[in-house]
């Protein structure tokens, strides 16, 4: 047999027809139904029962329907689970006799929907049927509950009453019968009817078991509840009529219309909502019942937003009741559902108010049960709704007029504009405070005068100005308003002002009994007039001269944009006169083809109502390119539908070469344009690249002008600049096309030469770089030796990446410094074991100052012809906690290159003078100390007051203090340095050059700079005794100082004979170690008393 898709539908039991054999619809469970063809129709349910198939019996269709059916088989097997005899099952099935057995009463009862339970008294247990489970909302799939748990479904207003007709029955004094409500777990509330009675008691009559029924009566008790609620709202009603025939205050009747509502119960809550100004938000104004803080916190509103959604909103919006059957499951009341919940309320309605056809509010209910509101509720609803309407309406109506009456005085008191009237005589009925108050008079001033001969007796030239030919007396005699906008008034005190005037005519019963005329003072309209032409004339001025080209265009329909007015600046911009720009009509001829895409969609942005911002490239007429930003912006079409378009364009060309310059400054040097060093390191990559493939070599040169320093400081910059600009054009013709030169800034240079097929190659370019350089250059009428120093490194011997290569060539370029300057050397790891030592010095020398590690000795400078110290020499020493003590000559030069030199200095001298100041309040109150200055320490500008507060600071005078500097420091910017010899001369102090005949020797510096002593070099006194080249030098150093009235010193002097040679040939003073090592502070103290002791000694003798 056919079956029938699953589950059966009432329309496709219908529409089946059997053929010639039985049909089987099946329902699904086991169950179907049986479709014969003579017409018959049986409900069918197949089961086990202890191993074999068998069949039930569940009803003729359509005698038990599809739904009846369904609850049979749901029963039946219920019963059959229980292992109750299928034979009685199928006997229950057939009847509802009250004498059958329990278990077919049971079933009998299942199956027309009752729910069956079994109490049992002493264990507490509820045996029931699924049913019953159901309606009081438990778990239907479970056998039996506590009885806890049926009481805990009943209402809670109900559940005392429960418990009362429970125990009447078990104390037999009544059979057990109650109506409550049943307070389910998904929210919902039912009424039902509870059948029951004690089936057993035991020997003492204590009742052991009770059985019963429940069955549903939620539709007839709401039927009950309805009738009576319909009694209870009428009498609600007649109460509110009666109230709004009273002359209640408005907030006392809203009130007292909500109390009447939630009276004995009839809803548990009521308020009344009206709309605010703005239309959108619903302001609670009465509320009675069970509210606490509802509507304290109730955000309700009438529009689109989700607080809008709710009843209230809905109701207010569409101008309909809206009726909440179920707060619990309305999706649209999700955001009240939590606070309803806890006030108690399942079901609500909100109708519209209407005053005078508008909606202006809502009337809000709210009950206790779901689906409190059938439609004979909602009409008696809308009733009361409209009553209210009504009534509101007609307080409105008195209000409106009282508060008309109130406006009308209001605004003739406050109006800023004056207002009076005239009758047909033109005598004044009424004026306001504003009128007074322009024409300066009294109220009693003008009542029942002439307004005419007050403020209208002459124009403003003086002359008469007659009645007859008064605008505002001919329109009121003519029964016509007029309005004048310029004439004059006249104030009480003689003064006239403009104004802007109208005249009404008054009828009463059709006859004209006068006008009334308002006024406004014009003075500041006229001035702001005046102010708007000058502002008009000034905005023509400034549109002339404006350095932006301003304009205006109408879009036509063939797309283009006509120009019809631009300011003068289009000339500038596009080297056309306005004239020309007119005549072409459209600034599509001046935009470059390239970009006029770009032009035609930005049209369409404007014809759209969008603004327009954009970039194009402008032909300008010398066929020059220029960049112009252009702003525009669409207003409406005119009466044409031509669409305005007003825009700005601003020339930016020099912004576009500027950020051209930027970027090209990015990768290149400023002032020669030569690729820096982001650039050089982008080309070595290909470099790389190509000298792998090849086999061949990179050579990177470090090239270093000597002494530019030089040059810029005694020439300037800009010498400097031309100076750097003549090297470049010399490298340029030593190197390739595929080579690169690149400045580092300064003068630094470095020169990537790639695809080098040996180290040859790269010697022959350095020599050729440094004999080019070295030529002679003219600048500014001055012309300068020059050289350079170059260090070279190579790949792949030397590195395989750019920063190795950099760092290493610089490090052989430095070597080639050291080695005398223009010169080149090759990086070798000697180079880095020099630079490494180089930078180790450095970073100790640092810290050095701070760490209290340089001390100062001494070493004693004597007169040859007296043998008595008359001074020392500051010798700078350095024990570091790592390196040990560090040699002068080991870490000088490093302090020199790294700018330490100057700090130190400044110690150096501050120690020097604190010491010999001591050693003076020791009892040697003639000894002087001399101090060496460095090259980079004169060169600094505050030298002069740092050694005057060396000075100051330790109380030495001044020719105590001797300053010992090179030839080559005063020959560096010479008068310069003759300035800071003067201002160190006028301090006192005394100054000596050092390492004379070493340097660049001149009779003229010497005579120039006013020094007081030459110190002759130890290299020539080594060997005056031996050398006679040495000995003819030493001598000629003599003469030539005594000729000069200068004093002489020779250092480094050992031996009795270079003593004896210098006493014989002149010479006033020595210093070596022949007399004394360089000491320490503590030990040359000990040097000089010694040499006084034995000065005494001798002086005894």
């Amino acid at each position: 047999m056919a079956r029938a898709a699953v589950p059966l539908t009432v329309s496709l039991i219908r529409n089946a027809r059997p053929a010639s054999k039985p049909l089987k619809l099946a329902d699904g469970g086991g169950m179907y139904l049986l479709l014969k063809p003579a017409g018959s129709r049986y409900w069918r349910l197949d089961y086990r029962f202890e191993g074999k198939r068998k069949t039930l019996a569940l009803g003729v269709y359509p005698d038990v329907s599809l739904k009846q059916a369904r609850a049979r088989r749901q029963a039946a097997k219920a019963l059959l689970a229980q292992g109750l005899d299928p034979a009685a099952v199928r006997k229950a099935g057939k009847t509802n006799d009250p004498s059958l057995h329990p278990d077919h009463q049971a079933y009998a009862l299942a199956i027309s929907g009752e729910g069956v339970w079994h109490w049992e008294l002493g264990s507490g247990r509820i045996v029931h049927n699924p049913q019953w489970a159901r309606l009081m909302g438990l778990d239907p799939r479970l056998p039996e509950h506590p009885w806890q748990d049926a009481l805990a479904c009943v209402h809670q207003d109900e559940r005392d009453g429960v418990m009362a007709a429970i125990q009447d029955c078990l104390t037999g004094h009544a059979a057990f019968e109650y109506e409550c409500r049943i307070q389910r777990v998904d929210g919902s509330v039912i009424w039902v009817q509870n059948h029951g009675e004690v089936m057993a008691r035991d020997s003492d009559g204590k009742p052991l078991h009770m059985v019963g029924s429940l069955h549903e009566i939620t539709r007839q008790k709401r039927e009950t509840l309805l009738a009576q609620g319909r009694n209870q709202f009428l009498q609600t009603i007649a109460a509110v009529n009666e109230m709004l025939m009273q002359d209640l205050p408005e907030q006392e009747l809203m009130a007292g219309i909500c109390q009447e509502l939630v009276r004995d119960g009839l809803f548990r809550m009521a308020w009344i909502g009206m709309l605010d100004p703005d239309g959108v938000q619903v302001r609670p104004l009465a509320e009675a019942g069970f509210v606490e803080d509802y509507l304290a916190r109730l955000d309700v509103r009438c529009d689109d937003s989700p607080q809008g959604q709710g009843p209230t909103g809905t109701a207010i919006r569409s101008g309909a009741t809206v009726i909440n059957d179920d707060t619990e499951n309305n999706a649209r009341f999700a955001l009240w559902r939590e606070r309803a919940r806890a006030q108690g309320y399942r079901s609500s309605a909100a109708t519209p108010l209407r005053v005078q056809g508008k909606v202006v509010g809502s009337l809000n209910v709210y009950a206790a049960e779901p689906h409190a509101f059938g439609p004979e509720k909602q009409l008696l609803l809308e009733k009361l709704a409209v009553d209210l309407g009504v009534a509101f309406g007609h307080r409105a109506a008195l209000t409106a007029l009282r508060q008309s009456e109130e406006r009308f005085r209001l605004l003739l008191e406050a109006s800023p504009e004056a207002i009076f009237g005239v009758d047909i005589q033109g005598v004044c009925t009424f004026v306001n405070p504003a009128c007074l108050r322009m024409l300066g008079y009294t109220q009693d001033e003008l009542l029942g005068k002439r307004m005419h001969p007050l403020i209208h007796h002459s124009y403003p030239d003086g002359q008469p100005y007659p009645v007859e030919q008064c605008h505002v007396r001919c329109s009121t005699l003519e029964g016509r308003p007029t309005h004048i906008e310029n004439e004059v008034h006249w104030r009480k005190d003689g003064s006239s002002f403009p104004v802007e005037y109208w005249s009404h005519p008054v009828f009463r019963d059709g006859a004209l009994v006068g006008a009334v005329v308002n006024f406004v003072d014009i003075t500041e309209r006229k001035r702001m007039e005046q102010a708007l032409r000058a502002s008009e004339e000034r905005y023509r001025l400034i549109s002339n001269v404006a350095t932006d080209l301003l304009y205006s265009c109408i879009h036509s329909d063939d797309g283009f944009a006509a120009i019809d007015w631009a300011t003068a600046s289009t000339e500038r911009i596009f080297g056309y006169t306005l004239d020309e720009i007119l005549a072409q009509g459209c600034w599509r001829h001046f935009v470059h083809p390239d970009d006029l895409p770009e032009f035609d969609r930005n049209i369409r942005y404007l014809v759209a109502g969008q603004r327009s911002e954009c970039e194009l490239r402008i032909l300008a007429r010398d066929g020059s390119i220029h960049y112009a930003r252009a702003y525009s912006r669409a207003v409406e079409s005119d009466a044409s539908g031509k669409t305005r378009l007003y825009g700005a364009c601003q020339d930016i060309t020099g912004r576009r070469q500027a950020e051209a310059r930027i970027e090209f400054l990015a990768h290149h040097d400023a002032l020669t344009g030569l690729p820096n060093r982001v650039l050089l390191r982008d080309r070595f990559a290909p470099a790389l690249s190509l000298s792998e493939r090849a086999k061949t070599r990179i050579a990177v040169l470090f090239v270093d002008l000597d002494n530019f320093k030089v040059v810029n400081d005694t020439l300037g910059h800009a010498s400097g600049d031309r100076l750097l600009l003549q090297m470049v054009t010399r490298l340029s013709h030593c190197t390739r096309e595929s080579d690169t030169i690149s400045r580092q800034g300064g003068d630094e240079f470095i020169l990537l030469l790639n695809n080098i097929p040996n180290q040859e190659t790269v010697e022959r370019i350095a020599g050729e770089i440094l004999r080019r350089l070295s030529d002679p250059v003219e600048i500014d009428g001055h012309v300068l030796n020059t050289s350079g120093s170059i260090g070279i490194a190579m790949f792949p011997e030397d590195g395989r990446d750019f920063d190795s290569l950099l760092q290493k060539a610089d490090t052989a370029m430095y070597n080639a410094k050291g080695a005398g300057r223009n010169a080149y050397r090759f990086y070798n790891e000697q180079m880095n074991v020099q630079a490494h030592e180089h930078l180790l010095l450095q970073n100790r020398l640092h810290q050095a100052l701070t760490r209290a590690e340089f001390s100062l000795h001494y070493q004693p400078q004597l007169a040859i012809a007296s043998g008595k110290v008359i001074g020392v020499e500051a010798l700078l020493r350095w024990n570091n906690s790592e390196l040990g003590e560090v040699a002068p000559a080991r870490f000088m030069p490093v302090a020199e290159d790294c700018g330490l030199i100057v700090p130190i200095g400044v110690w150096v001298l501050e120690e020097a003078c604190r010491q010999a100041q001591s050693w003076r309040q020791a009892g040697w109150p003639e000894l002087g100390i001399a101090v060496n200055l460095s090259a980079l320490q004169f060169r600094r500008p505050g030298l002069v007051d740092t050694v005057a507060g060396a000075l100051e600071q330790s109380g030495l005078p001044a020719p105590l203090l001797e300053l010992e500097l090179t030839e080559s420091i005063l020959l560096q910017d010479a008068e310069n340095n003759l300035e800071t010899v003067r201002r160190l001369k006028a301090l006192g102090v005394r100054l000596s050059i050092d390492d004379f005949g070493t340097g660049y020797s001149s009779l003229s510096y010497l005579k120039r700079f006013a020094v007081d002593k030459l110190k002759i070099d130890r290299s020539f006194v080594r060997d005056i005794s031996t050398d006679p080249d040495d000995a003819a030098i030493v001598r000629a150093v003599i003469q030539l100082a005594r000729s000069l009235r200068l004093g002489t010193l020779a250092e480094g002097v050992e031996t009795e004979e270079q003593l004896a040679f210098l006493r014989e040939e002149g010479c006033q003073e020595a210093q070596g170690f022949l007399f004394s090592r360089p000491l320490a502070a503590p030990a040359l103290k000990a040097f000089l008393s010694d040499r006084m002791a034995t000065a005494s000694k001798a002086g005894g003798n």
